[in-house]
């Protein structure tokens, strides 16, 4: 086992310059689905000071609940990841106990970032399973990144990117998710997209599409992540 272990470090690719790539940890939806909360979580490039960043949406408008994001960093070095994360969700309990916040996602498809086997801009799923598994039940989501200018961003030598993000249904309904025409700031100057997690609440009628953000940062890329949310019925 260890000779194994020394292979795989040895045949590991070294990395002169890394960027900060958040984790994230979804916390739930509410019991009817009208509220889904997640937290991201890491720690900073240059300044090695661990953060969280938790994040409440209410699922009909796919907007930011009043007060949120609660975003934490610990501008020390010999604080904790732990720390930041309880401080960023302990920022946004009254909301988490306001509307029951705690109700696991049903996760119907999942492309981590470590994943490169998948296609990262095209997903399809089923809502249910049935057996056996019908692919005419199924739904596509589609994302196609927008080259698009962004304030106050350093010049990188290739645009930055916004998306869109479009649904198919089982019956070919095609709706529009996202459709950016200017980057917002919160997304840092952003350099590429992917699905990372496509969630449902237990009804199967709130769908919360997880994305990665890619963005410029200091020692390195930087992920961060963003949620769009729909109903599905």
């Amino acid at each position: 086992m260890r000779r194994f272990l020394f292979l795989l470090a040895a045949l590991a690719p070294a990395s002169a310059v890394a960027g900060d790539y958040a984790e994230r940890n979804v916390i739930g939806f509410s019991p009817d689905g009208a509220y889904i909360a997640f937290v991201e979580h890491g720690v900073q490039d240059g300044s090695g000071f661990p953060y969280a960043n938790a994040y409440v949406i209410a699922t009909a408008t796919d907007s930011w609940v009043k007060d949120t994001p609660v975003r934490v960093l610990l501008e020390d070095e010999s604080a904790t990841l732990s720390a930041a994360y309880a401080e960023a969700v302990n920022g946004i309990r009254p909301l988490i106990d306001q509307h029951a916040i705690a109700t696991p996602p049903v996760v119907v498809a999942s492309n981590p970032f470590t994943e490169i086997s998948a296609d990262p801009h095209v997903v399809g799923f089923l809502t249910r399973m049935p057996v056996p598994p019908d692919a005419t039940d199924a739904y596509t989501l589609a994302l196609t990144e927008i080259a698009l200018p962004a304030a106050n961003c350093p010049d990188m030598g290739t645009p930055f990117q916004g998306f869109r993000l479009v649904l198919t249904g089982p019956n070919g309904a095609v709706g529009i998710l996202n459709d950016d025409k200017q980057i917002p700031a919160s997304r840092r100057c952003p350099l590429g997209y992917r699905i990372s997690d496509v969630l449902l609440d237990p009804s199967r009628a709130v769908m919360a599409v997880l994305i990665d953000v890619t963005s410029v940062g200091f020692e390195g890329p930087d992920r961060r992540f963003l949620a769009v949310t729909a109903r599905i019925e």
